[in-house]
């Protein structure tokens, strides 16, 4: 699963809130009343229409898509080999088309240019593929500005990794940036544990001693990391269920292998209320059909949970869960946290 998390500032660009918040995009959202855009499964393509759709409702990247800010300065803006471009107009088609159903036509038909690997009608991992978009629509950006990338600036951060000598203190301090994190869920009950886990002071002795340049020699010491900058959408991989979190989209697998089986989503829409999105299939549901997910991907923007009875279509049985087997999780940091860059979750640095 994989979890992002909300911040309120991006180094040196529009923060992820200040284009979430634009009030006049330039292409029309339809009405919040409205239920999601159902997808239509062209082959396979269920791992795919899950991930546009939680990407369609990450706010900062969906206004940012509204506003038309990567076409309007892409120069291969209209060639059909830019896959920033690409994803904006199919955000655009999700948010603003009237309709119950549409087919994600373009991108696949391109999604070579996400990943040389990918093909056609093949099964392709959910998690995966959202890497490979983040990716590539972060290299389409830098193409334009080698300084500038809208997508680190939402998705990126900066993990640092500091290992102290323990016999003359030498401390190495190693930055890396990120992406994602991927968190192990295995006897823990909550996110935040599998969190405080992965940031836990590690001591490296016996076989794995770590040689201090300073002592010229091997030595007991103490390893840890820390988040140095946090994300403004933190991508957690989340390798087991764990429904205490604060969610607006997941992608379920159901199946018995990673190899095989289907993907779905559940977004949340502004209005608050839970959609089950299987393919050209968009129902209502609610939070607690969310959680009881044997594994699910989770998107976080508020606590509560509104109910509808407006449907597009008949949520299949396969929505259930009762044999999903892998996820991703969104979170997003609540209004009342203070800081710019801090979240609950996350040891800074």
């Amino acid at each position: 699963m994989v979890v992002l998390v909300y911040v309120y500032s991006i180094n040196g660009d529009k923060s992820a809130d200040d284009l979430a918040k634009k009030p006049t995009p330039k292409k029309k959202k339809k009405p919040n009343t409205s239920p999601p855009l159902g997808l239509k499964n062209l082959g396979n393509t269920c791992y795919l229409n899950s991930v546009l759709q939680c990407l369609s409702y990450t706010p900062p990247l969906a206004n940012y898509c509204l506003n038309n800010h990567h076409s309007s300065h892409c120069p291969q803006s209209g060639t059909g080999n830019c896959p920033f471009c690409l994803l904006e107009k199919r955000i655009i088609r999700s948010l603003t088309l009237d309709f119950s159903i549409d087919a994600p036509s373009k991108i696949l038909s391109c999604i070579n240019i996400f990943s040389p690997h990918f093909r056609y009608g093949r099964q392709e991992d959910a998690h995966e593929f959202l890497r490979f978009v983040i990716d590539a629509c972060h290299n389409a950006c830098l193409k334009i500005n080698k300084n500038t990338s809208i997508v680190r600036g939402i998705f990126g951060g900066k993990l640092r990794s500091q290992v102290k000598c323990c016999d003359c203190g030498a401390e190495s301090n190693k930055t890396d940036d990120i992406m994602d994190i991927s968190l192990d869920l295995f006897q823990v009950t909550s996110v935040k544990d599998a969190m405080q886990r992965y940031f836990q002071q590690e001591v490296l002795n016996g076989t794995n001693k770590y040689h201090c340049d300073n002592c010229e020699k091997l030595v007991v010491a103490k390893k840890q990391l820390a988040i140095l900058k946090a994300p403004n959408v933190l991508v957690i991989q989340l390798k087991d269920p764990c429904p205490q979190y604060n969610l607006y989209g997941t992608i379920v697998h159901s199946g018995y292998s990673p190899d095989s089986g289907h993907y779905y989503a559940y977004i949340k829409d502004a209005m608050g209320r839970w959609y089950c999105c299987n393919d050209s299939f968009v129902s209502i549901s609610n939070l607690q059909e969310v959680v009881s997910e044997k594994e699910w991907n989770l998107r976080d923007c508020n606590d509560h949970d509104a109910s509808s009875s407006v449907t597009n279509g008949v949520k299949p049985p396969s929505c259930n869960g009762h044999d999903a087997s892998s996820s991703v999780t969104n979170g997003v940091k609540p209004p009342h946290c203070n800081g710019h860059d801090r979240h609950p979750l996350l040891p800074m640095a």
